[in-house]
């Protein structure tokens, strides 16, 4: 959203040329008028890089791309709509639609069309076809290429990002098992490949509910090489969440699954957190997959719910942390989970039961350098109380509140630099320390 200057300033501002033009030379209005301009430059520049956003990827198909199904989703508190080429959504006459009513509801799309494979011509024409829309956050450009196919997905989001500076092109990365020499050859190959610069987001995703009650043993080490990689390019991260099952794949998670895999992510540093899927996928060949949040006759599952609170308390959260970078992630428990590692032992909020099967994230704030801990409970079947033990230079511990994103007050006891707080299953809590 643009940001206006107030008129006060503004008057403030002239009523200074007109002494100047008296006192000084003219170039100095040109001075003051050029430095007022690129404050408020600045000020929009930022506003657009620090937001949350909270998205989906396959939206409603075109039977139900209308005002009731776009009204349900503007509902549950997402932001972005992801537009893939799987879908019958493919058509500028689609898109258009899907535009105009994510419009309507304070939303908007990454556009998919099939133009974006073919020469630079028709990559012209398609992004000069959308671009100029206002609910148009993005390009569609492929999920999940693979080594062969990262240089053509390199080159395509260069071209987009050229012919429009700002939106978003868009390219998911495959899961750290999928390719080999994953982190260097792969995701540190794409980002100098595009150029940190123009790199918008490092999106990938990793699933990690799989049948029979599994877990995606890789899950965690993903999620650090993803924020690794963020922070040493300065990029913001996206990932996806799983609100899906796949018939002998995965399992469909609940609503405790669905919690700790939310709140991990966020305690990896997460700044897009994306849900798949949002409407079921029909039609998919061998892949048969189970209801998701809207089934395929366009009503509400039992997933809806717990997939509207959470993203109702992303929402808030975000506020905070798409300022926080997430420099240390570390674990606690009997066993530690592959590419984890435990609290050292200065750490300055540690779990009093070493046992304790916690997450422990460290952030700091990218500007005032302000410290903050993020504690996930990593059970996603039993609610938990811990308590924990902090540095004896904290003098003040407030929680960020998940309802309205402010720093509330928390049962710290100075003394004895202890705090005991209960958690559901899976869930994250995000602490504001003051020395």
């Amino acid at each position: 959203m643009m940001k206006y200057c107030p008129f006060s300033i503004l008057s403030d501002f002239f009523a200074q040329c007109r002494n100047i033009i008296f006192t000084r030379s003219v170039g100095c209005i040109f001075l003051l008028a050029g430095i007022l301009l690129l404050t408020n430059f600045q000020a929009n520049a930022q506003t657009q890089k620090d937001e949350f956003v909270i998205g989906i990827f396959w939206p409603p198909v075109w039977k139900f791309t209308n005002d009731e199904q776009y009204k349900i989703l503007s509902e549950s508190h997402v932001n972005c709509i992801q537009n893939v080429s799987g879908t019958d959504l493919n058509t500028p006459e689609k898109n258009f639609k899907m535009l105009d009513l994510a419009r309507k509801y304070g939303m908007k799309v990454y556009v998919s069309d099939p133009r974006v494979t073919g020469s630079d011509k028709e990559i012209e024409e398609m992004v000069e076809t959308y671009r100029h829309h206002p609910a148009t956050a993005g390009y569609y450009i492929r999920d999940e290429p693979d080594s062969a196919m990262l240089d053509w997905a390199i080159k395509t989001y260069r071209k987009i990002a050229y012919l429009d500076k700002n939106k978003i092109p868009h390219v998911n990365l495959f899961p750290d098992f999928a390719v080999k020499n994953y982190e260097k050859a792969y995701v540190e190959r794409w980002i100098e490949g595009v150029g940190k610069e123009n790199l918008k987001y490092l999106s990938f995703d990793n699933y990690p509910y799989l049948r029979k009650g599994k877990f995606e043993k890789s899950y965690y080490n993903n999620l650090d090489i993803i924020r690794r990689a963020g922070l040493k390019y300065k990029v913001k991260t996206s990932s996806y969440l799983q609100s899906f099952g796949i018939v002998n794949t995965f399992r469909r998670p609940g609503e405790n699954e669905m919690r700790l895999n939310v709140y991990s992510n966020l305690a990896y540093g997460i700044k897009n957190p994306v849900w798949f899927c949002y409407a079921t996928p029909t039609g998919q060949g061998d892949q048969k997959f189970m209801n998701s949040v809207i089934d395929s006759l366009g009503q509400k599952t039992d997933l809806y719910k717990p997939f509207q609170q959470f993203n109702a308390e992303m929402t808030q959260l975000g506020k905070t942390l798409i300022h926080l970078d997430a420099v240390e992630v570390y674990h606690s428990g009997d066993s530690l989970w592959m590419g984890t590692k435990p609290a050292p032992a200065d750490f300055l909020f540690k779990p009093a039961e070493s046992s304790s099967q916690l997450i422990l994230s460290y952030f700091k704030d990218q500007n005032s350098k302000r410290e903050y801990v993020m504690v996930v409970n990593k059970s996603f079947k039993e609610s938990k109380k811990f308590t924990f033990q902090l540095a004896g230079r904290i003098k003040k511990v407030q929680q960020i509140s998940k309802v309205n994103g402010e720093a509330q007050k928390t049962l710290f006891d100075k003394k004895a630099k202890r705090l005991t707080e209960n958690f559901l299953p899976g869930e994250g809590k995000l602490y504001f320390l003051s020395q």
